[in-house]
């Protein structure tokens, strides 16, 4: 296969995941922060109790997180859409989207973990979101190498 084939695989790939992607910041948007906004609303005034509001306010905050993710995770699909593979930009949206994944993976462990102490909250985290954003932050560092050997190749050609 050539470079051209190449690309055009990758450019049709990422209207695919784009597309995905874009419904989950719809989904988000539009379902998922009203829904959670009207249960801890409706909870407060039910029971009233500060493990109450610390179970929806910690929810809210993983949402936003993960609302963040989907939307660095859609930008960077979007800009390889458009045919834009190692440029900057498009590298520095997969960079963020892991470190905000990692972020995101290290507030529900703080949040399991103070709330096991203070709530008896009997959940407990899961490491997979600090692996999946320590992947993206490799595959980051990964292209922004292959961008640093393209341009010198292309510097002694």
């Amino acid at each position: 296969m050539n470079k051209i084939q190449n690309k055009a695989k990758i450019i049709k790939v990422s209207k695919v995941i784009r597309h995905i992607l874009f419904a989950g910041l719809f989904l988000f948007t539009l379902i998922g922060i009203p829904v959670v906004l009207f249960q801890a609303v409706s909870l407060w005034n039910k029971i009233g109790s500060s493990a109450t509001l610390y179970l929806q306010g910690g929810a809210i905050l993983m949402l936003i997180l993960a609302f963040i993710v989907n939307l660095k995770l859609f930008q960077f699909f979007d800009r390889l859409k458009s045919g834009n593979l190692f440029d900057t930009q498009t590298i520095g949206n997969l960079d963020a989207a892991g470190k905000w994944w990692i972020l995101a993976s290290i507030v529900e462990c703080l949040f399991y973990t103070v709330g096991a102490e203070l709530f008896r909250i009997g959940q407990s985290w899961s490491s997979s979101g600090l692996f999946a954003g320590l992947i993206l932050i490799f595959f980051a560092w990964l292209l922004k190498e292959a961008q640093f050997l393209q341009e010198e190749q292309a510097l002694t050609v």
